[in-house]
């Protein structure tokens, strides 16, 4: 099928259909005809169009090849869509496609080129997962592609290194709080996720909570890095907070995080630690959807405090109060342990290169980076 973009020009131009097709020696109804679609043009009157219109002919009328729409499971509840929009990035795990949505909300999303459209749109609503997605890019890069969820603004980097070598391995960086991960793991919808869970009863990280979600399945946990995380306020720390218990003074909007953070997880067991109720705490009224976003808030003044790791504090200039050192660890399936993917990642991980870089971010430690520090065996 023939597909023109005759009417983009000649309203560009400035022409209305009359005085094009005057210029060109045609009827307007055989305009019409042209601009619609339904009329195929000579080689010359598609000349003669393009030599008023000033491009080329491959500019104004082109084969239409658009492929049939695939079917894909979304990554979040349909509702969810009414948010987000269309845009969604793709990927192809256990021979399924899977559609993440590009969220607007987050400053990147428009740095991020959309690999599919859900169509239609909007969609109806439903419970169903199910959806059609128009492709916008290339399957076959999307289908080589490794998914990682996770919240470390620092996953943005590795992607961005792992892409630039000579055979690059393409990274998608889903943002996404530890249990959000770790849920999308088990269903899933990502290769690996990045979890920072500290179980209280045991002091162990994150092991604990993936044996719980993901009961005999077999996991390797490859450490990313260890950070500080704890309390970042206002430049000078003019309200004068100490700890966590200085929270709820009436006068501290505290920035909340998403669900399923590891923040809140850490802001909750430091709050029992000194007897202070989680509801004593005032929020500033959002939620930030990620530890650069609570930076972010704080210094443009929408809140005074909010619980995120040091390296987002110095982006922004902030003061930063401890209150533990975690680690972020990348959980795998051991059934991808030996895909050259998952290889390349946690060999580029563990690389001094990548380690230096994350040096100098600051706030972070990397003597274990790309080492394996636990794993969970299948029954």
């Amino acid at each position: 099928m023939i597909s023109t973009s005759l009417k983009a020009f000649r309203l560009a131009r400035g022409l209305s259909q009359l005085q094009l097709a005057r210029k060109v020696g045609l009827s307007r109804q055989s305009l019409c005809g042209l601009e619609s679609g339904r009329v195929v043009p000579g080689t010359d009157v598609a000349l003669r169009l393009a030599l008023v219109l000033g491009c080329r002919i491959e500019s104004l009328f082109f084969l239409n090849n658009s492929p049939e729409p695939l079917e894909a499971t979304m990554a979040v509840p349909p509702s969810a869509l009414e948010l987000t929009g269309p845009r969604v990035s793709l990927a192809e795990i256990n021979g399924q496609w899977i559609a993440h949505p590009i969220d607007p909300r987050r400053n990147e999303s428009f740095s991020q080129a959309a690999d599919g459209l859900v169509i239609p749109w909007p969609r109806r609503r439903g419970r169903a997962r199910t959806v059609r997605i128009e492709a916008l890019g290339d399957l076959e890069t999307v289908r080589r592609r490794l998914v990682v969820m996770g919240c470390a603004p620092a996953l943005g980097m590795l992607a961005a290194r792992l892409g630039q070598e000579p055979a690059g391995i393409h990274i998608s960086w889903v943002q996404g709080s530890s249990m959000a991960a770790l849920e999308a793991l088990g269903r899933g919808e990502v290769h690996v996720a990045g979890l920072h869970l500290c179980d209280e009863a045991t002091h162990e990280f994150n092991l604990p909570f993936v044996r719980r979600a993901l009961p005999g399945r077999a996991m390797l946990f490859v450490n990313f890095a260890s950070w500080e995380q704890g309390i970042i306020v206002r430049p000078g720390n003019p309200l004068g907070i100490r700890g966590v218990e200085d929270l709820v003074h009436h006068k501290i909007r505290l920035i909340q995080r998403e669900p399923g953070a590891g923040a809140n997880k850490l802001l909750e067991q430091a709050l029992r630690a000194k007897r202070v109720s989680l509801a004593a705490v005032r929020g500033s009224g959002s939620v930030a959807l990620g530890h650069m976003e609570v930076a972010q808030a704080i210094a443009m003044g929408a809140a005074d405090a909010g619980i995120a790791i040091r390296s987002a504090a110095a982006a922004f200039g902030l003061g930063f109060i401890p209150l533990a050192v975690e680690r972020f660890d990348l959980v795998i399936p051991r059934t991808l342990a030996t895909d050259p993917r998952v290889e390349r990642l946690i060999d580029t991980l563990g690389s001094r290169t990548f380690r230096r870089e994350l040096d100098t971010v600051g706030g972070y430690i990397t003597h274990e980076s790309g080492h394996q520090v636990g794993e969970t065996r299948s029954r």
